[in-house]
Order: structure tokens, then sequence, then C-alpha cells
């Protein structure tokens, strides 16, 4: 997390101050690391972010007092796939689905290619209300500020500035963070921390309407078959046109309770699709009602463990369980994760007749050989 504590020129601040009093927290790794100008906010990055920091545009998603999580593009993922519109367009609107109450953007990489992206997102921050305390690019050892008119502050030839010499690193050590990896807790809170305000609500409101019409549905049969279909279009089309509307990402939670559905996604999470699934299962978790949050987490868990991140494993699992301590794919998996059982050993596992079915035994661990 960080703290701003102020930048250097009036430029800087933004016209409403989105940051408040950090919370307070018994985790080192989450006390705010102090950003008190363009440079310390550059050395922290290196801590916050897991990618290459080489040509790409990162945004720091801000509100309670924190960094609510970071939003990272690849410029070459940026110009072929989404293009500077609608990249800056996906930025801002991913802010706001997690709450943030403003950004700050680092873009690396030449003029050319960093400029239209971070106009582009300066553009729909504008738009939509969300303050830019500071958008910089990145080039060298020096950056040029999109935020700062003043030429005595930020000069055309770009401000030179040293990264060891930034308080923040010898901060983020003695917070647990290392460069490249220190990110996990951010990263992991911004995976699953429900969303705030109207996308939440909207959210509340789909799922209850969605249940309602399943509920008064004469084929709840026919329709239910309906629901496999449906989830594994959205899981196919993750890569090019991902759900992220509150109200689409509410009913794939709907979906989810039938355990039918849940257990044929299970069985597609494979090493080189785990990556899609963490994606869309975050979204859904932080969308949907609580009780609408144990399958997704728990599919997201799965899919962490997949991808050997076994913290975000288990803080999913955490997530599942606080909604559902009874939830048995849960239980199930944070069993294998204590015997520190391999992701290999449940590829291909196929899972049926866990919820209510035949469960191991506490001191056993769990495994495909189980059905």
């Amino acid at each position: 997390m960080t703290e701003r504590e102020g930048m250097p020129c009036d430029q800087h601040e933004p016209s409403t101050d989105p940051f408040e009093d950090p919370p307070v927290t018994s985790d080192p790794a989450a006390v705010p690391l102090r950003l008190r100008n363009p440079a310390d906010l550059l050395a922290a990055l290196p801590y916050l972010v897991t990618h290459p920091l080489t040509d790409a545009v990162v945004s720091l998603v801000l509100g309670q007092g924190s960094v609510l999580g970071v939003l990272y593009g690849e410029l070459d993922h940026l110009d072929h796939v989404l293009t500077p519109a609608r990249s800056g367009t996906a930025a801002v609107d991913a802010a706001l689905a997690a709450g943030g109450t403003g950004m700050l953007v680092a873009g690396f990489g030449p003029t050319e290619r960093v400029t239209p992206h971070v106009d582009a997102l300066l553009a729909r921050a504008a738009a939509r209300g969300l303050p830019v305390p500071e958008a910089l690019r990145v080039t060298g050892n020096r950056y040029w500020s999109y935020v700062c008119r003043d030429p005595g502050c930020c000069p055309p030839g770009g401000v030179p500035f040293d990264p060891d010499a930034s308080p923040v690193p010898a901060e983020a050590v003695l917070r647990g963070l290392v460069p490249g990896g220190g990110g996990g807790s951010v990263r992991t809170r911004f995976l699953l921390d429900p969303v705030l305000g109207a996308p939440r609500a909207e959210a509340a409101e789909a799922a209850e309407a969605e249940e309602e019409r399943v509920r008064q549905e004469d084929a709840e049969e026919a329709l239910r078959d309906r629901w496999l279909p449906e989830v594994l279009a959205a899981l196919r089309g993750e890569g090019h046109r991902k759900v992220t509307e509150p109200a689409a990402l509410a009913r794939l939670g709907v979906r989810l309770t039938e355990l039918r559905v849940r257990d044929a996604v299970w069985t597609r999470i494979t090493p080189e699709s785990a990556e899609i699934h963490v994606r869309l299962w975050s979204r859904v978790v932080r969308h949907v009602p609580e009780r609408h949050r144990p399958a997704p987490a728990a599919l997201l868990a799965v899919a962490a463990w997949q991808h050997d991140d076994r913290r975000l494993a288990r803080a999913a699992l955490d997530v599942a369980l606080a909604a559902d301590p009874g939830y048995a794919m849960a239980v199930l998996m944070a069993r294998a994760l204590r015997w520190g059982l391999p992701a290999e050993r449940w590829r291909g596992f196929v899972a049926t007749r866990l919820d209510g079915g035949e469960q191991p035994e506490d001191g056993e661990p769990p495994g495909p050989d189980r059905g």
C-alpha cells in the first residue's frame, strides 16, 4: 500500500483528495509506503508490480488510504489488441469497478508509444470524474509529467531521478517486500476484495432477479441445462471480450450454484488455462453477493494453485469458507494445500459427489483416487 504526502508542484495536487487515513493493520507488508514525490512513486513500483517495468503502462488504483490494485498493460498488447482509446477506457472502468477513488499512472517507453495510451486514460478519467494526481512517462533515468505544466518543476527535457536516493526501497525492504514479487498482498486484495458502490448494488439486484426467475421457471431443468454452455462461453471469450458488467458477473455467480456447472468448470482448469480462470473468477468473486461467493472463490483457488500461486489460493479459500464454512470443495482444497500436495496430482481429476457426498477423513490427504 502507499500513502501520498504530497507532490512537489501545485499541478500535481488533485482537485479533491482521493486518499483517506491509512487503515490500521498488523501486516508489516501492508503498512503504507509514503510517496512524497514522483521519484518515490517510481521507486515504489518495482515492489508493487510483478511484471517488467519496460514498454508498459502501469496504473495504481487508489482508495481507502491505500493501493487497491495494480493495472499492468504491455505496450504490444495495448497497441495491437486494445488500441489506445480502448486501453484508457478499460483501465479507468476497471479502477472504478474496484471501488477506486483515484489513480497514479506511469508509462515506460518512448513518447510516441506511451503518450496515446496515457492521454486516453486521462481523458476517460476526467470524463468519469476519477482524479489522477500524477501521470508520468519514464525513459531511462528521466521522467516527464502529463499533469504538471510548470517548467520549473517539470522541464521539457525531463526530470532525472535516482530510485536509490528515495527512502522508499528501504521502507519496502523493512516491510518484507522485494522487487518483482512484493505486490502479492496488493494483488491478492485486488483480486478478492468486494467492489463498492454502484457496481455492487447492480450485481446484487441482478443476482436477486436471476434467482427469482429461476424459482418461477417451469422448465427448471431445461433452464439449468443452458447454464454450462453460457459459463464456458464466458471462459472462451476471456481472451478477447471479457465479462465486466456487474449484472453479467452476477448471473455467472448464480450459474455456479449448480454443482454440475461448477464441477464441469473445475475439471477444465489446467496449468495452461489457469490464468484465464483466475481473471474471470476473481471478477465474479468481487461482484457477487456473499451467498454466491463460495463457488467462484473455490474455483479461483484451484486456478491459483495450478498457476503455482499458493498465496492467492489460500486467500481465495478463506473467502469461500468465510461465506460458507462447510463448503465441501473449499474444505477439500484447504486440506490439499495443508498437506502440500502438488497441483499435478489433481490434473484431470473429475470433481463429482463433493457436496453431500463422500469426504476424505481429516487425517487423510485428498486426491483424485477418492472421486
